[in-house]
This record gives C-alpha cells, sequence and structure tokens, in this order.
C-alpha cells in the first residue's frame, strides 16, 4: 500500500515531505526510499536534501523552480516505493573503552539504574543500533534501539566541553560525539575511532540506514587502535563479534 506523505513548506526555498510522526525503521526505510527515487531523478534546482527520523527536508532555488511545481513533480515519484529495494546496510563496529576517565559517568548510571559497572556495559554494547540520521554536529548519528533498563536524564549542568570520540547517553538515546564539543549527555565510553574526518573519504563514518554494535575493549586494545586510526590503518572489520 503506497505511503501518502504531507509537504510543509518551510521558508521561500525549502519543504519538508512528512512520512509519519512516529520513529520507526519502516518510517526511516520509507523516508529513505524516497530520497533515492528523488536523487535518481536529478531534478533542476534541487540543491540538497536532509533526512531526519520521519521526514525529509527538500532544499531548492527558488530562481530555478518552486514549491507549486516541485512538490507536484515530486508527488508523481511517491507511488510504487514499497517495492523499492534498498541498498544493503553496513553493520559497523565501533570499540569502547568504558568507564575510568574515558566514561566519567558510568558509575553514576549504574548507580541510578541499581546495576553493576559490568551490567551497564553488557546491556548498552549488547544491541545492534539502527542509525536513523546524522545531525546537531558533522557526522553526530542519532541511533535507537538502546534499552530503556538504562535510560538516564542529561547531566544537571553541561560539561563545556566533551572529547571526539565520547559515548554518552542521555534520555533513551545513546550516541557518539565526532568533534570535541559542549554538551550534557552522560558520559560511560569513549572509542578511537573517527565519526567526522575531512581528510577521508566518505568524511563521516556513518549514514542513515547503517547499524551500529558497541564492541567493548581494554586499554590496551583502546591504545593500539588509537595509533591505526592515526596512521590511517583503522580496520573495523577486525573487531567483529563472533
Amino acid at each position: 500500500m503506497d505511503q501518502k506523505f504531507r509537504y510543509i513548506p518551510s521558508g521561500d526555498s525549502a519543504f519538508i515531505i512528512k512520512a509519519g510522526d512516529d520513529i520507526s525503521p519502516g518510517t526511516s526505510q520509507l523516508v529513505r526510499k524516497l530520497l533515492i527515487r528523488i536523487e535518481n531523478e536529478q531534478i533542476p534546482g534541487i540543491i540538497d536534501y536532509i533526512p531526519s527520523y520521519n521526514e525529509l527536508m527538500v532544499c531548492y532555488n527558488p530562481l530555478v523552480t518552486g514549491f507549486s511545481e516541485l512538490s507536484a513533480r515530486l508527488r508523481s515519484l511517491e507511488t510504487g516505493l514499497d517495492n523499492l529495494e534498498l541498498p544493503e546496510s553496513s553493520v559497523i563496529h565501533v570499540p569502547v573503552l568504558y568507564g575510568g576517565d574515558a566514561g566519567p559517568d558510568l558509575a553514576e548510571v549504574a548507580q541510578i539504574h541499581h546495576l553493576s559497572l559490568q551490567e551497564v556495559i553488557d546491556i548498552h554494547s549488547s544491541p545492534e543500533y539502527l542509525v536513523y540520521m546524522l545531525g546537531f554536529m558533522p557526522g553526530f548519528c542519532y541511533l535507537g534501539g538502546m534499552d530503556d533498563a538504562i535510560a538516564t536524564p542529561r547531566k544537571a549542568t553541561p560539561r563545556v566541553n566533551i572529547p571526539a570520540g565520547s559515548v554518552g547517553i542521555a534520555g533513551s538515546q545513546t550516541g557518539i560525539y565526532p568533534i570535541d564539543s559542549p554538551g550534557g549527555w552522560q558520559l560511560i565510553g569513549k572509542t578511537p575511532v573517527r565519526l567526522f574526518d575531512p581528510d577521508r573519504e566518505p568524511v563521516f563514518l556513518f549514514r542513515p540506514g547503517d547499524r551500529l554494535r558497541f564492541i567493548p575493549v581494554n586499554e590496551e586494545k583502546f591504545h593500539t587502535i588509537s595509533i591505526e586510526v592515526a596512521q590511517g590503518k583503522f580496520d573495523r572489520n577486525k573487531y567483529k563479534i563472533s
């Protein structure tokens, strides 16, 4: 059954195509399918696309095209999306050193939920997380799939600076800081892997639709991987779960 999308103007050079109000893998797939269908058309005047949880923003040059013309064109592309095959998503394994200086809030998260440190680590590293979207800062991935057993409110007072690679929890979400940044997430670990590298192709490690697994490592392995990353020799496939 074909989905009915809503088209919402957003200023004079963009509009939002809303696929639904929920946050779910099915709605995320629908957004990705629509994006692929539109990109394949190479429509003159479109200059950018911004996918999110359940909608797609289309940015255009108003000197070339307009909302009425574009929305009518895109409406004609909606049919048959259910039968469109998505590219196979990558499963990216992210090594993480949990606790200590790398995860200064791990003990607090464990205390809040009456769990041991190892139980928090096990719960956090067990799921395969879906990358719904990128946003907030370059390469920051919004993930779905964290167990509510470790859902934890943000810090009452945000930190002025959080190092790149820090893995945190905020409410029912978990994520990785791709660059040094202020922030209020509960920090439970750190990865040496670079989510954003302007000198790498592609510059972002993740894309919407990818899946992520956190792989616990010790300090020695963390140090070894840090060197590999710095030398451009890191192979994420070495850290798959057997």
